[in-house]
């Protein structure tokens, strides 16, 4: 924060209308999103062979007990197998266990002590499943093509149109339960203005996870970060 010879702290932006966002991200946003993707790739090494939905979830409870969190905003997402086609918290993990050639999906949201919410999905494959690695390596292309293009302000619904017509072109079904690609998120509160959906004419301003989940050839795929839709610019945490 800027200060003056006289003692003045003044932001680091003159006014404008519109969103008073500010240009970068808090600090605590950043560091609950770095937990989160440590987190995430905790479940993705734990995520072998004969290792369960619970197995990978215990492993993911760890490494967030050991980077000091002690609760998360809603349940640890585990899908392995046929589960990975469900990305819901109304289903939490079971004893289903990985077999050779198989993917897992894992989606955290830890709560940091200082209250930020983090959100990140990471899946992984394990032997040889071309139809999930290749699934997953086009969806993750597709999602960064369209988010560096994307802008502050934009509306919740275009995002969705951009996003959905680039996932259809490439043969991808939307699998999301409530057909988005995505939601707010804040201190202590997600969804507050709801879902990156086609119905959703709110501009994107601040923090929002997009998370495309998608399936092709039988496989299902997922792929989750936060933007922050910052006052010039939109970039990743």
């Amino acid at each position: 924060m800027p200060q003056l010879t006289d003692g003045r702290i003044i932001p680091p932006w003159t006014y404008r209308p519109g969103p008073d966002v500010s240009l970068l991200p808090p600090s605590g946003l950043v560091s609950a999103q770095n937990i989160a993707r440590k987190a995430a790739m905790a479940g993705c090494n734990a995520a072998t062979s004969g290792a369960t939905e619970i197995d990978i979830l215990i492993a993911v409870s760890t490494c967030l007990a050991d980077l000091n969190v002690a609760d998360v905003w809603t349940i640890t997402n585990v899908g392995v197998g046929a589960n990975a086609h469900t990305c819901f918290p109304t289903q939490g993990p079971s004893g289903l266990a990985m077999v050779e050639n198989d993917l897992a999906m894992i989606d955290v949201h830890p709560i940091t002590p200082d209250g930020f919410w983090g959100d990140c999905t990471r899946c992984t494959v394990i032997g040889d499943n071309p139809a999930a690695r290749d699934g997953l390596r086009d969806l993750t292309h597709i999602y960064k093509e369209v988010m560096v293009r994307a802008q502050s302000g934009i509306r919740a619904c275009d995002l969705f149109g951009t996003m959905h017509e680039r996932m259809v072109s490439e043969g991808f079904t939307l699998l999301d339960t409530l057909e988005n690609i995505g939601h707010s998120l804040s201190p202590g509160a997600a969804y507050l203005n709801e879902f990156i959906d086609a119905n959703n004419h709110t501009p994107m301003w601040g923090a929002w996870a997009v998370e495309p989940f998608a399936a092709r050839d039988g496989a299902a795929v997922k792929v989750e970060d936060l933007f922050w839709f910052g006052r010039d610019e939109c970039i990743m945490i």
